[in-house]
């Protein structure tokens, strides 16, 4: 038996399912990933594919069109912080929207629509999925937000909380509340700053001092710059083709990217702990030769000085 619906559960199904209807925006990153990927896609050809129903290929597509972008996320998220959906309403709103015959537009870049097409069930259960309704802030950070930085900016930052869906221990609600209320949110890095910490305190365990995981993060990043400066050196002295012959893997990331991240740990650091650990690269330093080698504590002496 289906469970009735109260206004707020009501208001947000109708405003997802109008973000649906007006979702399939063919962005021109989409159309480069189809030109490389499937056709050339004259719109024609693409209209015709996208209204067809039997090919995998065109499941994986609309799963990229279909994505819930930042504007829809923001324009949603003051609906989802007041009524504080549970997993309860979550289920009962996917069940509503699986039942629900939607059609939606599919427009190009520059707003002309292309085609309409029936919207499938495994897009609309990803959509709400990633909307992560249920998903409640922590009252103390939601707090720390409204606080410490200015209405322009507080819902971009409430997404990106949404998305990484964290559950807050004692420390990391502590930590989050000091950035909000510490980092400049008017410095050009503050959102990467955000970006950067995030994932990290998801994949955190209890009681993992967010300090020392900030650290350790930074010695795994000075560990991968020093393999992508070396990786750097050995490609000017040979080709592609033979370092991956030899079992040599290309690093994940540039020396340039490493480098800001390892800028960005230090001005999170420096900002909420007012400290941060200085990372030197190594020295060569000539080889010294060790007089008095009769003992060993005289051989030691040398070294030390």
């Amino acid at each position: 038996m289906t469970q009735p619906f109260n206004d707020t559960q009501g208001d947000g199904l109708v405003r997802i399912i109008e973000a649906l209807e007006n979702g399939g925006c063919l962005t021109d990153a989409i159309l480069d990933y189809i030109d490389a990927a499937l056709f050339s896609p004259e719109p024609d050809r693409l209209a015709a594919f996208l209204s067809g129903d039997t090919d995998s290929q065109r499941d994986s597509l609309l799963d990229l069109i279909f994505f819930p972008d930042q504007a829809v996320q923001i324009d949603l998220e003051a609906l989802l912080e007041t009524a504080r959906f549970s997993a309860q309403d979550e289920k009962q709103m996917h069940d509503r929207l699986m039942a629900r015959t939607i059609h939606a537009r599919v427009s190009m870049p520059d707003g002309r629509q292309l085609v309409r097409i029936r919207v499938p069930g495994f897009i609309k259960s990803q959509y709400l999925a990633r909307l992560n309704i249920s998903w409640q802030m922590d009252l103390h950070v939601a707090a720390a937000i409204e606080k410490g930085l200015p209405a322009s900016i507080r819902p971009i930052v409430k997404v990106r909380l949404r998305n990484a869906g964290i559950s807050t221990a004692s420390g990391q609600r502590v930590f989050l509340c000091r950035f909000f209320q510490r980092m400049m949110h008017n410095d050009p890095d503050y959102l990467a700053c955000l970006d950067l910490v995030l994932p990290l305190l998801e994949s955190a365990g209890k009681g993992v001092e967010v300090y020392d995981l900030l650290v350790e993060h930074k010695r795994s990043l000075f560990r991968s710059l020093q393999h992508a400066r070396r990786f750097e050196t050995l490609l000017g002295r040979s080709n592609m083709e033979t370092l991956m012959l030899q079992g040599l893997r290309a690093p994940h990331a540039s020396p340039d990217a490493l480098m800001r991240h390892m800028r960005l740990i230090d001005l999170i650091c420096l900002r909420i702990f007012g400290n941060t650990e200085s990372i030197d690269l190594p020295v060569e330093a000539p080889v010294r030769q060790v007089s008095g080698r009769d003992t060993a504590e005289a051989a030691i002496q040398s070294l030390l000085r």
